[in-house]
């Protein structure tokens, strides 16, 4: 459903501008260091956004990237990634049951289900958004696509950055980080953040804004090198999230701010990692072992799911308290540096990962006609996941200007759940039932040097998202789905001009998808679990600029488009949902002598559907938000005044079909950042 239509004329002149991101570069002079698209054993096509790019424009969080590099997006309903969708090349990940399209590693750790991803950044040395299956390289499953991020590591003598800001709706936060050597052969890096604001949906009912958001946390690091090619590094990461209601209105309210619910809403959630790093350098490669376990608990998320007042007794409301540990342990082998025509990464990769949950849907229910009594459905579910897998991508320079490469995964998965759902009637379903499988991937691929400038690639890949169950459902048969497997394939190229300051590619490809996953609920009931709706093919173009005109003055871009359509009745033709039709951006910075600069962007989301019908009701049309920035810079200070969403654009960033409910992006915010280095 549409709030705003963005006028045609600027969706063609962004389109046309090239749609940049805003991540820029922040040197006053133009920087040669511009970053290609390459593809190595180690590395496959993809984008780098610099710690320096994510800082400068304000990049806090997972869903900020959305839209940064071409057809990557993500669907959020502001619950810290709880429910989150995020989407590449038209592969999407289900709400919470089905293992995600895009993976997530941050310092080698990986993360578990889509849902319990962390949805702010920590400060980041760099974030690479790599497309295309990534099982071939990473021990966590990428099926459509990673996220790659790593904090920044101690220098050679300790440095602190300390940041904070202050803006509307009384946001207000605090950065602390620092590193450096503590001598003896260890060293150390620091992370401490807290973030706060009041929040955008106001509630008559209650008379105040009920959807703030708070969160501190913690990330530590101890590194230890007995020798110069032996490195030790312990992790410890801690963090909480106090926050208030779901962002939620109806759609049929005029103000999607604006709600009249008698329940406030409420949401806490607590995380916590720990990993021990071991690598070892030596004429034969790099060795890595990666051990990590992680705690993610969500106590409670109390929903108000009619968001309105309700008679005592008859609220219609959503409890959850849902928990996952995970263990993993991976072991690495890359080749050296100087390993002449042949380079690889290989390894296995060992995951056991428990989830639990306790959910209570209360609402009215008719007993006659016109006759309603309160109703209960409270649901408790284990499950659990077991994998082992071998992974390995290899390349070999043919030539000087063609290099072949080759790739596989193989894993072993193991599923089980423990379900039961009790209702007020005192009627229970129970569904316990358990899977394994054994799955292969293969890939090639080819790049070949045009001239020292240009190159070409090509690469083809199979990549899997295992079967499982969905725990919201009443059968063994519903709760079941089965893995989806998809053939993609790709054909891009890059140009590379130093001396101009300008890096340009274009790609396109074509994914056929077999069992896509998505979400489906019951009609006459409340059960919501993931099913195979068939084929599906998705095809489409991506391009990404960088450039550097002249001093001072940077330009970077990307825009994607997707045509992502099942194959297969009874929706054969209609988009798939939660995918934009494209994504794009366009951004500028200028940095002026002494100091002073000046930067502006914009972000813009193609057309999306929420549903798999494609019901106009649940669509959000093309909309676009413009943020803005001046600032003043010096070697270690720094102050700058911000905008964001500057015309207020009214959009919808999730639309929930059941409840008829969906949530407003950011409206407009302007603020003032302070920064210090000592």
């Amino acid at each position: 459903m549409s709030i705003r239509h963005t006028p045609r004329v600027f969706v063609a002149t962004s389109l046309m501008l090239g749609a940049c991101t805003p991540a820029l570069l922040s040197a006053a002079q133009p920087d040669p260091m511009l970053d290609p698209l390459v593809v190595t054993a180690e590395r496959t096509t993809g984008s780098v956004l610099l710690g320096k790019d994510l800082d400068l424009f304000q990049v806090d969080s997972v869903a900020n990237l959305s839209g940064l590099v071409p057809n990557f997006a993500v669907v959020t309903s502001d619950s810290r990634g709880y429910g989150d969708i995020i989407s590449m090349r038209g592969s999407a990940n289900t709400l919470f049951f089905s293992p995600p399209a895009v993976g997530m590693m941050v310092d080698d750790v990986p993360m578990g289900d889509t849902c319990s991803y962390p949805a702010g950044l920590l400060d980041m040395d760099q974030v690479k958004i790599l497309r295309g299956p990534q099982g071939s390289i990473y021990g966590r499953n990428g099926a459509a696509g990673m996220l790659d991020m790593s904090t920044p590591q101690p220098g050679a003598i300790t440095e602190t950055h300390f940041t904070t800001d202050y803006g509307s709706y009384d946001a207000w936060g605090a950065r602390l980080r620092s590193g450096g050597p503590l001598g003896a052969g260890f060293s150390q890096t620091l992370q401490l953040y807290h973030q706060e604001r009041d929040g955008f949906i106001n509630d008559s009912t209650l008379g105040r804004a009920i959807d703030g958001r708070s969160i501190s946390g913690g990330l530590a690091n101890l590194y230890y090198k007995p020798e110069a090619d032996t490195e030790w590094r312990l992790r410890v990461l801690v963090e909480r999230a106090d926050d208030g209601g779901q962002r939620l209105s109806r759609l049929d309210s005029p103000d999607p701010f604006t709600v009249a619910s008698e329940i406030a809403g409420k949401s806490v959630m607590e995380r916590h990692q720990i990993s021990l790093h071991w690598t070892k350098e030596g004429p034969w490669g790099r060795l890595k072992s990666i051990t990590a376990w992680q705690d993610w608990k969500l106590d409670p998320n109390v929903t108000d799911l009619d968001l309105m007042a309700s008679y005592p007794g008859y609220e219609s409301t959503s409890t959850i308290i849902q928990n996952q540990r995970l263990w993993t342990q991976e072991f690495r082998w890359e080749s050296p540096q100087d390993a002449g025509p042949w380079s690889w990464r290989s390894g296995v990769f060992f995951m056991d990962q428990a989830s639990s949950g306790d959910a209570t849907r209360a609402f009215p229910a008719q007993v006659a006609p016109g006759f309603y009594v309160p109703f209960a459905e409270r649901t408790l579910y284990n499950l659990d996941q077991w994998n082992a897998a071998g992974y390995g991508r290899a390349s070999y320079a043919v030539t000087s200007a063609l290099s072949l490469q080759a790739g596989a995964r193989l894993e072993y998965v193991d599923v089980s759940i423990d379900r039961s759902k009790t209702d007020s009637f005192f009627t229970t379903s129970l569904v316990n039932a358990d899977l394994s499988a054994c799955y292969f991937s293969p890939e090639l691929g080819a790049t070949y040097a045009l001239s020292d400038t240009s190159r070409l690639y090509a690469r083809s890949a199979i990549g899997t998202k295992p079967a499982g169950f969905s725990a919201f459902a009443s059968s063994p048969a519903t709760a079941r789905y089965a893995d989806e497997r998809a053939w993609t394939n790709e054909l891009g190229s890059e140009l590379s001009l130093p001396d101009e300051h300008l890096t340009v590619s274009l790609a396109g490809f074509w994914n056929r998808i077999n069992d896509y996953q998505v979400n489906r609920s019951a009609v006459y009931s409340t059960d919501f679990y993931t099913v195979n709706a068939g084929l599906v093919n998705s095809l489409g173009l991506e391009t990404e600029l960088r450039w550097q005109p002249l001093a001072g003055l940077t330009l970077q871009g990307s825009a994607g488009y997707v045509n992502a359509q099942f194959d297969a009745s009874p929706f054969k033709g209609n988009a798939v949902p939660f995918v934009p039709e494209f994504t794009g951006s366009l951004g500028a910075r200028y940095d002026f002598p002494k100091g002073y600069y000046v930067q502006t962007a914009v972000r813009m989301t193609g057309p999306t559907y929420f549903d798999e019908a494609n019901n106009h009701a649940f669509r959000q049309g093309t909309y676009a938000c413009w943020d803005a920035e001046i600032g003043y810079a010096t070697k270690n200070f720094s102050l700058a005044l911000f905008g964001r969403n500057m015309l207020d654009e009214r959009y919808y960033t999730f639309i929930n079909p059941q409840i008829l409910a969906g949530a407003p992006g950011d409206p407009q915010i302007f603020g003032v950042r302070a920064s210090l280095d000592f």
